[in-house]
């Protein structure tokens, strides 16, 4: 996994749900999900969006359900969320499933759309590349970077069968 990653900001605001990044009743697929992702908050994401892209939220991003709505953000190729807080359930889950969350006080006025951004996603450092600012989000624990690297927590748990008492 590339460690440091460079794209484009998405911003979008406060109290973003889990049901805006991946819709109900199609919830099923994600590439399917991807076609809709957040059009409610921004129409030009989803058909937009760029592999590599960053999604820059405000607080209580990914609250309500606890689909696994970071599926939608692995399909298409965003590198990671950043957002000033987060659902806890929302966070735990896009880790486990491979999907970089980053809780960063202030992201939302030092991002602006279309910003290009420097990802350290592993430490959390974060440049602005268009104004130059830099910040760091809170660190991830050791583990869920972990996850991260082995592509999610079903490969890192395959990775350590041998490891952990019960799993075959």
């Amino acid at each position: 996994m590339q460690e440091i990653v460079k794209g484009c900001a998405w911003v979008f605001g406060n109290d973003i749900n889990s049901e805006s990044i991946m819709p109900s009743g199609i919830d099923h697929d994600p590439h399917v999900a991807a076609k809709m992702c957040l059009e409610f908050y921004d129409p030009d994401f989803a058909p937009n969006a760029k592999p590599g892209d960053f999604v820059i939220a405000g607080t209580n991003f990914g609250n309500s359900s606890s689909r696994p709505a970071a599926n939608t953000f692995l399909a298409m190729g965003i590198s990671a969320a950043i957002c000033e807080s987060s659902s806890v359930i929302f966070f735990r889950n896009s880790w486990n499933l491979g999907f970089p969350v980053f809780h960063c006080k202030g992201i939302t006025n030092m991002v602006k759309k279309g910003d290009e951004i420097e990802v350290n996603l592993v430490t959390g450092y974060i440049k602005n590349l268009t104004t130059g600012e830099d910040t760091q989000a809170e660190k991830p624990i050791d583990t869920l970077v972990d996850r991260w690297r082995s592509g999610g927590m079903f490969s890192w748990l395959r990775e350590r069968k041998d490891q952990i008492d019960g799993l075959e």
